[in-house]
């Protein structure tokens, strides 16, 4: 059974398509290990592991970084076993052959696998070799990785299915009210736990425990109240409130806050006359209140014309992808482009580099394709002429963000049906930042889209932004004050 399919993190390139890896279970031995091999690649150069939730299931993601060296010709795959406990195992097929030792960007070839679950408060091990291994007699290099997993308490594994099925987001909302004779405890159950336990105790001396169970087969938010009776000589103060889910019993967490929301001493009921007197009084406010609307609207019109029974509707802005080329200086135009749309626009706007975590879980192929789901608008920024300047404090923003050439590659290929359509083009725009050579800085594949020229064609560029709709709103691009980038 195919477990999983991933790309690289790289794009493909024009000159051919690259490797990716597909990947199944395999806790035996390999096939490999009982045959003879003239050539065996090298060992891995990396691996590491990390925690992440999916759909409620918290799992491994595991990345392997390969040797750039010429034994990647007889690479066929990498098996990858976890413990504690009997190992569980992959294996995952290269699929295609590596015409390369190193990716285009001259980076090593990097893969991922999300699949392995994860448990609270446990010592994994990760281990992983290249297939053919080595022959019999022969080294057999393993790299090995090692990760503890937090409790439920961590912001991750929290959110997953085994600790929310043992409170981990649960709250309680505990309330307490003091009387003389008894002690009045309310709290909200959880939908995963039936049995509870509340525990009071002596306020001097925290002795003399008093338990009383609770058992409920109510829903969640179902607001449990139990009155528990004291000795009128002795003072009892609440310490716990003990869950027992079925996940972790007697080891699960205990919540000892809670808000005192009455005192100590017992309210005096309202006499009978008196509660007659309340009714009354409230009755006539009801329609003292019915009479002054009914006046009001007498005299200024119906209610549809009252202006303070209307909030004004605020915009909702638009969402807007930049996809931008290597050549655009990424410190000095990619994000102070961004500012502007933000800023000036109102527009909620999406960068690669913003979600390199969403990209590493999913793959760049997956994110481009949900993100031009969402967006609104999709902005290709082109290549510009720098100046000196740009150049020499660009250089090492330049090299950090390689990957933006592959992305804008990977996405003119992905976009390419929408590109020849006449009936989408109204979702891409074009813009460069090069206004002396328009022609040679514009990829052939966009010429059909709208393109601007900046700062040449500001003016027609905020027009037409302004004029996309979202949710029946517009957004106003005000552009004319504090123009950062309008030097560059």
């Amino acid at each position: 059974m195919l477990w999983l399919l991933l790309f690289l993190s790289a794009a493909p390139t024009l000159g051919g398509a690259q490797p990716f890896i597909v990947c199944h279970v395999e806790n035996g031995p390999s096939p490999e290990l009982w045959r003879k091999h003239n050539f065996t690649p090298s060992d891995l150069s990396n691996i590491s592991a990390e925690i992440v939730e999916m759909d409620g299931i918290c799992q491994l993601n595991i990345t392997w970084i390969l040797k750039a060296d010429a034994s990647i010709l007889y690479l066929n795959a990498t098996k990858i076993c976890v413990t504690p406990g009997r190992p569980y195992c992959v294996r995952c097929h290269y699929i295609g052959k590596f015409q390369n030792q190193t990716r285009p960007d001259l980076q090593n070839w990097q893969f991922h696998y999300v699949g392995f679950p994860v448990e609270e408060n446990k010592q994994y091990i990760i281990s992983a070799y290249n297939l053919p291994p080595a022959n019999l007699n022969e080294d057999h290099p393993t790299k090995k990785a090692y990760l503890r997993s937090p409790d439920c308490q961590n912001d991750i594994l929290k959110h997953c299915n085994s600790c929310i099925e043992k409170g981990s987001l649960w709250d309680p909302n505990i309330t307490i009210c003091y009387r003389e004779s008894e002690v009045e405890v309310n709290f909200t159950a959880s939908r995963f736990c039936p049995e509870y336990k509340i525990l009071l105790y002596e306020s001097d001396i925290f002795s003399d425990p008093t338990v009383l169970d609770v058992f409920t087969s109510k829903g969640n938010d179902t607001r449990i109240s139990k009155r528990m009776p004291v000795n009128d000589q002795r003072s009892k103060i609440f310490i716990d409130l003990i869950p027992f889910f079925p996940r972790c019993r007697g080891n699960c967490r205990r919540h000892s806050e809670y808000q005192e929301q009455c005192t100590r001493s017992d309210e005096p009921e309202i006499a009978l006359p008196g509660k007659y007197v309340c009714i009354s009084v409230a009755l006539l406010l009801i329609i003292c209140t019915f009479a002054a609307v009914l006046y009001f609207k007498r005299k200024h019109g119906t209610a549809k014309n009252w202006i303070f029974f209307y909030h004004k509707v605020k915009p909702i802005p638009i969402r807007i992808l930049i996809v931008y080329s290597l050549d655009a200086c990424f410190q000095h135009i990619v994000l102070v482009f961004a500012e502007f749309l933000h800023e000036r626009c109102r527009s909620d706007v999406v960068i690669d580099v913003w979600q390199r975590r969403k990209i590493a879980e999913t793959g760049p192929v997956q994110w481009l394709a949900s993100q031009k789901e969402m967006a609104d608008k999709i902005i290709f920024l082109s290549q510009s002429h720098m100046s000196t300047v740009c150049d020499s404090v660009c250089e090492k923003t330049i090299e950090n963000n390689k990957n933006s050439e592959c992305m804008f590659t990977l996405a003119l290929n992905l976009f390419c049906s929408d590109l020849k359509n006449q009936s989408s083009l109204h979702k891409y725009m074009v813009v460069s930042f090069n206004e002396t050579h328009q022609a040679k800085c514009i990829p052939s594949l966009l010429n059909s889209c709208p393109k601007y020229f900046l700062m040449k064609d500001i003016d027609s560029f905020c027009r037409d932004l302004s004029l996309s709709q979202h949710e029946g709103t517009k957004t106003k691009c005000s552009w004319r004050s504090k123009m950062k980038f309008s030097s560059l």
